[in-house]
């Protein structure tokens, strides 16, 4: 090779790996996203929800109905409530909760508090009128 072709050669191979750098430098998925994965119990400790991830976004489908929660707020076992949550670097946002009775579509955001508690911003529209709920983790299946 001549010289001129080793610094072309070197050259390329440089930007090459510069512009390629973002893609094998980090993942598409943050690991610390998966801290919400698993069984979450609602408030009244009856009902659960499982969190689960599919591709970047994170779901939540029904685990275990009580029967208060089948009765008082239509829970069937299965069934998805929420949906599209993606992990903005502090918490779960730009998902929906899908209201299991009446079938209406509500912004949520989950923030976990620690380990073991996660806080569930509910909203319609605008997020400063929302109601909050917080889950507990389930250790026990």
């Amino acid at each position: 090779m001549t010289l001129f072709s080793q610094q072309t050669y070197w050259r390329a191979l440089g930007l090459s790996l510069f512009l390629l750098w973002p893609v094998f430098g980090k993942s598409s998925v943050d690991p610390t996203a998966d801290q919400i994965l698993g069984r979450w119990l609602f408030p009244a400790k009856g009902s659960s929800v499982e969190v689960y991830r599919s591709g970047e976004h994170y779901f939540a489908r029904i685990a275990d109905v009580s029967s208060t929660g089948q009765q008082k707020f239509g829970l069937v076992k299965n069934q998805i409530l929420m949906r599209d949550l993606t992990f903005d670097g502090t918490g779960w946002s730009g998902g929906e909760l899908i209201h299991p009775q009446s079938g209406l579509h509500f912004g949520i955001e989950l923030k976990l508090t620690d380990s073991q508690t996660m806080t569930a911003r509910v909203f319609k529209g605008v997020r400063w009128v929302h109601k909050e709920f917080t889950l507990t983790r389930q250790t026990t299946l």
